[in-house]
């Protein structure tokens, strides 16, 4: 059973949101942005309104929807709790009078079905604006924290532009179209030089120019394993109990979610201390002066310094 979090957590987590959508929406300006938080009105749903609300739609509407589609075919169990999600997110177009949604392609049931609930409660039916889905940084999956393919609005400069330069060739073409107003038919022919111009070009968006130059040169100087990268991002040494092992520094520090990963890479050779390889997942360190800054990475995407 999931479990449920508290009201403080709920708004704890959505602060997070807010925080990354920063640096793109006009925070500052008076009037220009509104934040309302669905609980407003789906906290005064009461039975006879839930009723309302499923009485809109019947069981064909829903089956049409892609995934509920797919998986009633396949035979795969669809809980009746499921059809409530498009009909509340759907409610909150009503609720808000909303004129124009903003959604992935993949929202396009949801943006309709918003759509006909307004029709219902004699609204003037919403714009849906649908906006392609952005590939993850591998070029085949959907953008996910939990696979590793994914870019935050919050990282560093440097890891942005680590992760960016990675861009497959498969993938290139729509992160330039989705992310960037670079002209699409002058980009350099090379495609070593258009990873390099696609990561120059974002990270200065979120961080400026200054930032993002320093970033693609920490990054030359990353690959090639002299470690002395100013703006690789710290870890403090000063939670960690020594003598501490190596795949434990890697999973505390975070660059990999768990401490059987965490030994799994180290033993796949994949992580290095100051350019060094470390393949035995039990190496100790006695002392935060054996480590302190040095730069400890895996693969070549992530890594960081420790500090005091």
């Amino acid at each position: 059973m999931r479990k449920q979090l508290t009201e403080e957590q709920v708004l704890a987590n959505a602060q997070t949101y807010l925080d990354q959508v920063r640096p793109i929406l006009d925070f500052d300006t008076p009037g220009r942005l509104e934040i309302r938080y669905n609980s407003e009105w789906l906290k005064e749903l009461n039975l006879p309104k839930t009723l309302e609300l499923l009485a809109t739609m019947t069981v064909g509407q829903m089956l049409a929807k892609e995934g509920f589609n797919d998986r009633y075919r396949q035979g795969n169990p669809i809980y009746l709790h499921e059809f409530l999600y498009p009909l509340m997110q759907g409610y909150d177009s009503v609720a808000i009078a909303s004129d124009v949604e903003l959604g992935g392609t993949d929202q396009k049931f949801n943006l309709a079905v918003g759509r006909d609930l307004q029709r219902h409660f004699g609204q003037e039916p919403q714009f849906g604006l649908l906006m392609p889905i952005l590939p993850g940084t591998d070029g085949v999956q959907k953008m996910s924290k939990s696979l590793g393919n994914y870019v935050g609005l919050n990282e560093d400069a440097l890891s942005m532009y680590s992760k960016l330069e990675k861009v497959p060739d498969s993938a290139i073409a729509q992160y330039f179209e989705l992310l960037t107003n670079l002209p699409l038919d002058q980009l350099p022919q090379n495609p070593r030089d258009q990873q390099k111009l696609l990561a120059l070009d974002v990270v200065s968006q979120y961080h400026g120019a200054a930032a993002a130059k320093q970033a693609q040169a920490d990054a030359a100087a990353l690959v090639g394993g002299s470690g002395q990268a100013e703006a690789v991002p710290e870890f403090s040494l000063t939670g960690v109990t020594f003598p501490a092992k190596a795949f434990y520094l890697v999973s505390a520090a975070g660059l990999s979610a768990t401490s059987s990963e965490a030994r799994r890479q180290v033993q796949n050779g994949g992580v290095t201390l100051n350019g060094e390889k470390v393949t035995d997942p039990n190496l100790t360190f006695d002392s935060p002066a054996e480590l302190l800054g040095q730069v400890m990475r895996l693969g070549k995407k992530k890594f960081v310094r420790f500090v005091p």
